[in-house]
């Protein structure tokens, strides 16, 4: 067996679907098992992947080989540009303002690069310059899993894809955003490396050029929705799939504002680029259909990452109390919370 870890959610959704993992009775929510891999959420930074990583070998390092980090860097040169996949081959960390002194190499052999793992986010210019001194790409979790399979002597390897680069901003709100907005993608990408160079399985992938053109007067689209835009073009380009001239043609007649038709046209890329995603919200709103006919407002974390639900309501009568009342006892919570683990 081979535990895979991810800091989010979101960064492992397509591997929930291929593998189709089942959720782990442990101390603490975020372990999944499948036939060959367990599949660990350790929450991002370097205390927590500590934490849950100890606790999870401690428990289940008869039956582990192997180690495998996978999900989101940042670059800290101009090497490595967005959707780049790379194969550390070392890690490092940088906490309270200096280097560790110990450093992990990975057992990989598609290794090419050097990762640091930093206390905090990453921001500015100055610390990205400080880091890229020493490493090429920065994450938060990756030095402290490699130190939890050292300590109980597993090889270990990471994979990782470059979420976002020197041409990004600094806003950190804007920049989790984006990276959020684009996670599915990240992961199915992530997923068709690893298949190929951990599994053998060649993952079958076409190029082709899609130029879309997009009237300006008819779309408006705010500096971090171009940015959207382009990824998912991008994606859609790397996928073979092309932007359907009906779609463009539909978004065109709807009598709304430029700026909301551009965010409508986002959603239906996003939903071209990741049909899995559409039907799990799909799946998300059937399973919320007695809170929602009972006038409860019933809200979920739009990137999928988190199964927090949100609800509230509005009562105005003992009649609207009793509604109420009985959509909750109708309501599963069960087999809301299993659609995020790719079971619907």
């Amino acid at each position: 067996m081979k535990l895979l870890t991810f800091a989010h959610r979101g960064e492992a959704l397509a591997f929930f679907k291929y593998f189709e993992f089942e959720s782990v009775d442990f101390f603490f929510n975020g372990l999944f098992k499948s036939n060959d891999y367990y599949l660990l959420l350790t929450d991002e930074g370097p205390h927590a992947a500590t934490e849950k990583s100890m606790a999870t070998l401690t428990r289940f390092s008869s039956e582990i080989d192997e180690v495998i980090n996978l999900g989101v860097a940042g670059s800290l040169t101009l090497k490595y540009k967005i959707h780049d996949l790379l194969w550390i081959r070392t890690s490092m960390a940088h906490h309270a303002e200096k280097l560790e002194f110990k450093s992990y190499s990975s057992s990989g052999l598609n290794s090419q690069v050097d990762c640091m793992s930093a206390s905090s986010r990453v921001l500015s210019a100055s610390e990205r310059h400080k880091l890229s001194l020493f490493a090429d790409i920065v994450d938060r979790e990756l030095w402290a899993v490699a130190s939890a399979a050292t300590f109980f002597k597993l090889p270990f390897s990471s994979l990782k894809i470059i979420s976002d680069d020197l041409s990004f901003p600094n806003e950190i709100k804007e920049i989790c955003q984006l990276i959020k907005d684009d996670a599915l993608n990240f992961s199915e990408k992530l997923l068709a490396e690893f298949l190929d160079k951990k599994t053998n399985v060649k993952a079958k992938v076409k190029v082709k050029n899609q130029n879309t053109s997009l009237d300006s007067d008819a779309f408006y689209f705010t500096t971090t929705q171009e940015r959207k835009l382009k990824s998912l073009l991008d994606g859609l380009n790397v996928k073979n799939i092309a932007v359907p001239q009906p779609l463009i043609d539909e978004l065109l007649s709807l009598q709304v504002l430029p700026k909301e038709r551009s965010r409508i046209l986002l959603i239906e890329l996003n939903d071209l680029l990741n049909p899995f995603a559409k039907k799990m919200r799909m799946a998300l709103d059937k399973t919320l259909l007695p809170l929602t006919e009972a006038g409860i407002s019933a809200q979920y974390n739009s990137n999928l990452e988190q199964t927090l639900l949100h609800l509230s309501v509005g009562i105005n009568s003992e009649r609207d109390l009793e509604r109420v009342k009985n959509a909750l006892k109708i309501f599963t919570y069960s087999d809301y919370k299993n659609i995020f683990d790719g079971k619907f």
